[in-house]
């Protein structure tokens, strides 16, 4: 079966889309499927293996970049797998659909897109008149949650959520996993005692929903605590978000570790008390770095979110608070603060739930039976 995975970002790009179809190549060519990947030229990228292809996008928005020559670089494939949103990709590939109805389509659809004044209105008239036609046009509709799926744009589509099948993401159970990092907290001055918070998210605008300033305003109230905030993560917004980590008074307490290597980022989390994830908005439609954390052993206190809702259980794996309430947040934080026995109880759910839900090989092995079902013998 020859099979490829069609994205608008891919890494070293940091982003939950690109990051889930990075896990799927590897996984599904290490059990000798023929993957390959087509996903816009933003910039040279050295290193790539042969079946990765960056292909050159004439305009580019963000990261929506047109890429008509899909087209005919689908030749050949069996099976597409177009991650859903990307716009100036999606095009070409219902295009060749609608001529080749023999090459089969399947869809994950991550996550709703959002936006305001132009950027909305190009979102809405996507929605209205090409997102029906690709989703008629599928095989297969693939979303990580029913819930989100429920309460998306899926759900106004007639006859889709009968069409749709769950397949949520995963986590490498080896990379991360529960233990402590001391040398890590001494590296970066943290008094002993302090409890520590860790952020992973992009900052830069395409990742505007993380939610980094409602948490620097929960911090902000919390001074009478001993804390320390590790925020992984780069992007254009950094300058900004420590400038107002300066203003309020809480910048030496703040992390601002740009991005960390693959290899080294499980020990971060396992430097790390409890893990917050914040977002905002619906865009915010799983959350790879909860499962990081959860397989960390450590609690997530995060925002409760459609899709959010499916990987942190509130008061079993970690707490769920408002989206946008940075009083809720500061409350949730502080009760995990000054409560170790909790922690240690959430954490330790966490991890078993990741054992039990969202380990990558049974996950895998799901995704490869719908890509057989569409070749019935």
């Amino acid at each position: 079966m020859k099979v490829a995975h069609v994205v608008s970002t891919y890494p070293p790009y940091k982003g939950g889309m690109g990051r889930v179809a990075f896990e799927y190549t590897q996984r599904l060519r290490n059990r000798g499927i023929d993957v390959h990947v087509f996903t816009p030229r933003y910039r040279e990228v050295d290193g790539d293996p042969g079946y990765v292809h960056r292909v050159p996008s004439p305009l580019h928005v963000g990261n929506a970049g047109v890429v008509p020559s899909l087209f005919h670089r689908l030749k050949g494939f069996d099976v597409i797998h177009l991650h859903y949103p990307f716009f100036g990709g999606a095009e070409p590939v219902i295009i060749r659909k609608a001529i080749r109805k023999d090459q089969k389509l399947v869809l994950t659809y991550h996550m709703d897109t959002t936006g305001n004044g132009l950027k909305g209105a190009m979102f809405e008239a996507h929605r209205r008149i090409l997102f029906p036609w690709l989703l008629s046009r599928a095989d297969r509709v693939l979303v990580s949650s029913r819930e989100y799926a429920e309460t998306s744009a899926l759900a106004h589509v007639v006859d889709v959520l009968d069409r749709v099948e769950i397949h949520p993401f995963g986590v490498d159970l080896d990379r991360f996993h529960p233990g402590s990092e001391p040398d890590v907290r001494r590296q970066l001055e943290i008094p002993e005692g302090a409890s520590v918070i860790i952020f992973v998210g992009g900052l830069d605008p395409a990742h505007h929903f993380k939610g980094l300033p409602v948490l620097l305003e929960a911090l902000s109230h919390m001074a009478d605590r001993e804390w320390h905030c590790i925020v992984v993560g780069d992007g254009s917004l950094r300058p900004s978000f420590e400038a107002t980590a300066a203003e309020r008074g809480c910048r030496h307490r703040m992390h601002f570790l740009g991005n960390i290597s693959d290899e080294d980022l499980p020990k971060y989390y396992r430097a790390a008390d409890m893990h917050v994830f914040p977002s905002t908005e619906r865009a915010e439609a799983f959350g790879l770095v909860a499962l990081e954390a959860a397989a960390s052993g450590i609690p997530s206190v995060a925002s409760d979110l459609a899709g959010v809702r499916s990987v942190v259980l509130n008061g079993e794996t970690g707490l769920l608070v408002p989206p946008s309430d940075a009083v809720a947040l500061r409350v949730a934080l502080e009760s995990l603060m000054s409560n170790a026995e909790l922690r240690q109880q959430l954490g330790f759910s966490a991890r078993k739930r990741v054992e039990a839900d969202f380990n990558w090989e049974p996950l895998i092995a799901k995704l490869i039976g719908t890509y057989n079902s569409l070749f019935p013998i």
